[in-house]
């Protein structure tokens, strides 16, 4: 995340870390450059796209993305310092329940991150000819002719690789960082439930007064980390689902074999990057959900535990206090936890097969018009 200029430990007080001068100066340098970057989409939607573009269709897929890019940095930035104590919180927990951390995550995360938007570079620029970048220049350089003659490909070529590496690469990042923390927070409400389950199987009256208040207090500080994790990660969370869904779908749609690429020779060319973009909007659309519907089925393991063991209390009679059993029957009869895109729709996993579904039904009747 220092790459992109929201570094969660630079602002953070009492983190431990004194940053340098130098990452200081190159978070505000990181921060200057968004916002150019986003001052020359507006102007370039103004200047090029809505005098050019005959539908609104047209020019939404192709800024959209920038715009939720900018808009993940923005929350990202304002948000940075309670993600850092959020993930404080989420490694205290991990590291008082023995959850087994996966460092190969870590190493492999920036060659994601990074490999991905440089795979997709040539892909966007090798088929074309100088008098084809020539022609789609105007729509990156605000209709100005600045670029000497014989140099357009190449010119083409720097404008794609720095606007892959703001939009796709700092999507990669988040979504990556939100899956890591929704399969840790999964394994944790798994393990707290398995301890549950082996004193139940043990078929011995052992759940006594101070073994059930530990228990009840440390499936109230993982819900406490789920609901300030849902807080802060809701939105952004929207915003990666968006981008991909509107990636997916402007893949389906402009690769209609029947409309476009028969007399469009220049989204012709375009088609193996389209395919490749719309593809890792895929995976990263179900990874994203079903990491974020993992933590739904945990939190529903955990409530079948609760159950059987306020049942088990009941029936053996056991000397436990009535706040307990009180706490244990709210905990009962709460709905199980389940994330959200910011409340739009919630995580599970009949929700993955009714999106997928709507994509595919929507971008086939669009096809027909």
């Amino acid at each position: 995340m220092f790459l992109f200029g929201v570094d969660v430990k630079i602002h953070a007080k009492n983190s431990g870390c004194k940053p340098s001068k130098w990452c200081s100066a190159y978070q505000r340098l990181v921060t200057v450059l968004w916002i150019l970057y986003f001052l020359y989409t507006m102007l370039s939607v103004l200047i090029v796209d809505i005098p050019s573009a005959t539908r609104i269709s047209e020019v939404l897929p192709r800024k959209l993305r920038d715009v939720l890019a900018f808009t993940i940095w923005c929350v990202l930035k304002t948000r940075r310092k309670k993600i850092f104590y959020l993930l404080r919180k989420i490694g205290c927990l991990s590291n008082n329940l023995n959850v087994k951390h996966h460092p190969l995550w870590l190493t492999f995360t920036p060659v994601i991150v990074l490999g991905i938007p440089l795979i997709c570079w040539p892909l966007k620029t090798w088929p074309f000819e100088e008098h084809e970048c020539q022609m789609l220049m105007p729509h990156f350089s605000l209709s100005f002719s600045y670029v000497p003659e014989g140099q357009n490909c190449k010119v083409l070529s720097i404008i794609s690789l720095l606007r892959s590496l703001a939009t796709l690469s700092l999507k990669l990042a988040f979504t990556i960082l939100y899956v890591l923390l929704c399969c840790l927070l999964r394994n944790i409400l798994m393990l707290h439930s398995e301890a549950g389950a082996k004193r139940l199987a043990n078929q011995s009256p052992i759940l006594d007064d101070k073994y059930f208040k530990r228990y009840l207090t440390e499936y109230d500080s993982v819900i406490d980390v789920l609901n300030s994790f849902e807080i802060l990660m809701s939105f952004p969370v929207l915003c990666v689902q968006i981008y991909d869904f509107m990636s997916i779908f402007y893949g389906i749609v402009n690769l209609d074999p029947i409309k476009e690429l028969s007399h469009n020779t220049l989204l012709a060319k375009y088609f193996f990057a389209i395919v490749y973009v719309s593809s890792v909007c895929l995976v990263s659309f179900l990874c994203v959900s079903s990491s974020a519907a993992s933590v739904h089925e945990a939190s529903k393991r955990a409530k079948d535990v609760h159950e059987r063991m306020f049942k088990q209390i009941l029936a053996s009679e056991q000397g436990i206090g009535r706040e307990q059993l009180a706490l244990l029957f709210v905990n009962c009869s709460s709905p199980a936890f389940t994330l959200s895109a910011s409340g739009l729709y919630y995580f599970t996993k009949p929700m993955i097969l009714a999106a997928v579904g709507s994509i595919l039904t929507y971008s086939l009747l669009v096809m027909q018009f």
